[in-house]
């Protein structure tokens, strides 16, 4: 016969594996944004990997071409910081224990 023991555990504040691995997604995440957004901001548009967009060098197109696409460099930015800020509330939040 075995016989089963139940213990009543006070809850805890800690953080669950939930919310940590979403952190981690999200510090992933802005990572990868702001190396976008570091070559947005040093790479001519034709120079960029096609999956940031580049712009094909045809000749008619080279002001466009050779330029920088700072308003995506921006926007990239912007999203990387706000993912890791996130980032940080998720990982380091704690809940206040109530008394119900």
């Amino acid at each position: 016969m075995s016989t089963v023991t139940q213990t009543a555990e006070a809850p805890t504040a800690g953080r669950s594996s939930g919310r940590v691995i979403v952190a981690v997604v999200l510090v992933v995440v802005a990572i990868l944004c702001l190396i976008a957004a570091i070559l947005y901001f040093s790479e001519p548009a034709k120079s960029l990997p096609s999956v940031l967009g580049a712009i094909k060098f045809t000749g008619h197109n080279a002001g466009r071409a050779n330029s920088h696409r700072s308003v995506r460099g921006i926007a990239t930015l912007v999203v990387g910081v706000v993912c890791l800020v996130a980032a940080g509330f998720a990982y380091f939040w704690k809940a206040k224990l109530r008394d119900d």
